[in-house]
Formats: structure tokens, C-alpha cells, sequence
């Protein structure tokens, strides 16, 4: 008995210590599992190492674009506040140069009328400068002769006064003239235009009828009588009123251009102390003027070169 009992305590002990055995096997197989080996802890460290260089690329990263964004705002706002006073600039720049050339072209608009007058032949200083002879002849035209004094044939009544007068040649005419027009006579020969700038002052309360062709050249014993429409545009023909070119109404004041033709020999026989005839007003009136004089006037007018 004794034996069978030692027997059955040692097998129970056997089967303790085998389940003690087991239980601690199994602990130091799951303490080696949980516990990790060097080279596990080294993969560990680097995959730790990896993770904290991608987490500081990725704070770096998130910080250069934070840093970009930024620099990307404050360049839009350099740019704004650059760009800013340039429209400021442009806008003031641009107001005067829409402005200014807007109203020079009003302004050059305006005067237009008045700068193809200046440019063509006119009773202003410098429009009479200009020639209404070559653009009708063609070929040379010179202005040789230009004299501004006024002279006046004053006969009381009536007042007859030369403002301006001027001497042109003409050479080498190659325009095709109506050959029914005074103006041809200038058509085959070289010759020479006087145009004089005339005033008639009527100073009486009634009309007084006058013939301005009959202002004379008179020199070297020739005489030329003048013309109304010879090279005179019809703007500056001199005329008493709409109604009737003698009649030259009470109280008025009319002034326009007369003409004289000449040919070569006529112009150096009359360059010799010229004369221009102003003819008497009774010359021509229906009831007789209380004149200063019964006779013509003479101006002095000098044609040379």
C-alpha cells in the first residue's frame, strides 16, 4: 500500500512539474515572441529612423509650401500694389494723351478753312503772298515785287486805297487755257501778273457808282487798264454789292483784288517811273461829287525787280 501510494504521489508530481514544464515553455515562447531579437530591433530602429525622415521631409515639404504659398501671396501683392500706381500712371498719362490730341483735332479742324485759305491765295499778309497764277498757267511763277504800304486816292466822297500790290513772272507756262479766256495771254509767252489789293470806301449816305477796271498802270507811255477776274479767285473779286459790281452802296466798305497782264515789253517800258491812275469818282456819277479834286490821282507804284 505504502508503495502503491508513493507511486501515485510521484506520478502526480510528474504530472505537475511536465505541466509546470509546458505553462513555461509556452511563457518563454511567447516572452522570445514579444521580445524581439537584435536584428528585429535594428530594422526597427531603421524603419523608426525612416519614418522620422519621412515625417521631417513631410514637415519640410509642408513648410516649403506653407513658405511658397506665402511667397507666392506676397509676390501677388507686390505685384498689386506694383501694378497699382502704374494704372494710376498709365491713367494719368493716358487722360492727356487722349485728351490733348482730341482737342488739337477739334482745334486742327476748326482751322482748317482757315489753313487752306493761308495756303492759297488771300487778302491776309500771307495769303496774298500765295499765287493764283500757277495753278491756272503751270511753269515758273516767281514773286519778284511785294510791296505792304498803303497808298489812298482820296477824293472826299469817295476813298480809293491800294493796301498791298505785288509783281510775279511768269516762264514757261505748260497748262492748257481756255483759249475764249484774257488768261491765255499768258498761255504761249512769258510774261508778268500784277495783283493789287484794293479798298473803296464810299463815305456818303447814298451809293455812288465806280469802275475799278479803270485803275491805270500808266508809265513810259503805255497804259494798262485792270481786270476784276484775271487770276483773282471769285472770293477776293472786287464788287460794289451783289446786286451790281459798279455800285458801291452808302457808308460801305469794299475790298477785293485787281490784276494787270503784261508781256515782256510791256513790263520793262513800264518800269520806268510807274504810276498807277486812280480815275475820279465824277467820272462815272450820275449827279456831280463835291470832290477834293476834278482830276485823277496818281500813286506811286513801283513794279521793278
Amino acid at each position: 500500500m505504502k508503495k502503491l501510494l508513493m507511486v501515485g504521489t510521484m506520478s502526480v508530481m510528474m504530472l505537475g512539474l511536465a505541466a509546470c514544464g509546458s505553462e513555461a515553455d509556452s511563457k518563454s515562447a511567447e516572452s522570445d515572441k514579444a521580445t524581439p531579437t537584435t536584428e528585429e530591433k535594428q530594422v526597427q530602429k531603421e524603419e523608426v529612423k525612416q519614418e522620422a525622415k519621412q515625417d521631417v521631409n513631410s514637415d519640410d515639404s509642408t513648410t516649403k509650401k506653407e513658405d511658397i504659398a506665402k511667397d507666392e501671396e506676397a509676390t501677388k501683392n507686390t505685384e498689386t500694389t506694383t501694378d497699382a500706381p502704374d494704372t494710376k500712371k498709365e491713367t494719368v498719362t493716358v487722360k492727356p494723351k487722349t485728351e490733348t490730341p482730341k482737342t488739337e483735332e477739334k482745334t486742327t479742324v476748326e482751322q482748317k478753312p482757315a489753313a487752306t485759305t493761308t495756303a492759297g491765295f488771300s487778302l491776309t499778309p500771307e495769303g496774298f503772298k500765295q499765287s493764283a497764277v500757277a495753278p491756272k498757267t503751270g511753269g515758273t511763277v516767281a514773286l519778284i515785287n511785294l510791296n505792304t504800304q498803303p497808298q489812298t486816292a482820296d477824293f472826299g466822297p469817295l476813298k480809293v486805297t491800294v493796301k498791298q500790290y505785288k509783281v510775279e513772272s511768269v516762264t514757261g507756262a505748260n497748262k492748257k487755257m481756255d483759249p475764249y479766256s484774257p488768261e491765255s495771254y499768258l498761255a504761249n509767252q512769258d510774261g508778268f501778273v500784277v495783283t493789287a489789293d484794293v479798298i473803296i470806301e464810299n463815305t456818303t449816305t447814298s451809293n455812288i457808282n465806280y469802275l475799278a477796271e479803270r485803275i491805270q498802270i500808266n508809265g513810259g507811255g503805255v497804259s494798262k487798264g485792270a481786270s476784276l477776274e484775271n487770276f483773282v479767285p471769285t472770293a477776293y473779286q472786287l464788287s460794289g454789292s451783289t446786286a451790281s459790281q459798279t455800285t458801291f452802296p452808302a457808308k460801305s466798305k469794299r475790298e477785293g483784288a485787281i490784276t494787270y497782264m503784261l508781256n515782256k515789253e510791256n513790263y520793262y517800258t513800264l518800269v520806268h517811273l510807274t504810276k498807277l491812275v486812280v480815275p475820279n469818282p465824277n467820272d462815272f456819277a450820275e449827279k456831280p461829287l463835291q470832290t477834293k479834286t476834278n482830276k485823277a490821282i496818281d500813286l506811286d507804284f513801283i513794279i521793278t525787280e
